[in-house]
């Protein structure tokens, strides 16, 4: 691959340059389908604690509000990939893409917790998370100070996904016990939260020491 003057591939289909915001626009999309699927699931028999989740019968609207939800969390890893290896990267997509997975998955977590699929307390511990870095982000923006995503944050973002499609279907299907995968997933991305959340804090606070 051949790249010109200021970095850019030479010669890239004009569709390829814009894959990547076309898949958020995607991901965008879904969040409708997904929250109308999710809404007409039943109510778990009891409001779900921790380690207690109630399994269910997984209906259609929630085998197909998981499948829409998985493909729309897919969509997140290939805009970003795609962006990146064809170093093709626009200001509406670094504001969009963070967006409209923060909205995704604040919608599902939400109507999870109505549907007693979540504990109340684990949802707000990682939305108030991602809030609070995302304003940690802007504020290092201010300083002159980039905070790239650590492994842990990227882990997170994974376990949260799979604790989600599993909470989601909440029940055994084809005999796979997705409700236990569901709470297994969404207990370590809570623990990922936290841990993430402190790495990021600390690498700011030395590079604003740094600047100082």
């Amino acid at each position: 691959m051949q790249f010109d003057n200021n970095g850019k591939p030479e010669n890239l289909p004009n569709w390829l340059k814009k894959l990547p915001n076309r898949l958020t626009y995607l991901r965008i999309l879904c969040i409708p389908i997904v929250v109308y699927l999710m809404s007409m699931g039943e109510v778990a028999p009891s409001a779900s604690h921790f380690f207690i989740i109630q399994p269910i019968t997984p209906s259609a609207s929630d085998i197909a509000a998981a499948i829409v939800f998985s493909i729309a969390a897919i969509t997140d890893f290939f805009d970003g990939w795609i962006a990146r290896k064809f170093r093709v990267e626009t200001v509406l997509g670094k504001l969009l893409d963070p967006l409209a997975d923060k909205l995704l998955v604040v919608s599902a977590m939400i109507i999870l917790v109505e549907k007693h699929r979540m504990d109340g307390v684990i949802a707000v511990i990682i939305i108030v998370r991602d809030l609070g870095i995302n304003a940690i982000r802007l504020s290092a923006i201010d300083e002159g100070i980039q905070i790239p995503s650590n492994f842990i944050g990227k882990t997170k973002t994974t376990f949260q996904d799979i604790g989600i499609v599993g909470l989601t279907v909440c029940g055994p299907l084809l005999f796979i016990p997705f409700h236990y995968i569901g709470q297994a997933f969404i207990l370590l991305a809570l623990a990922a939260s936290v841990l993430s959340a402190g790495q990021y804090l600390f690498n700011y606070a030395m590079q604003l020491k740094k600047i100082k």
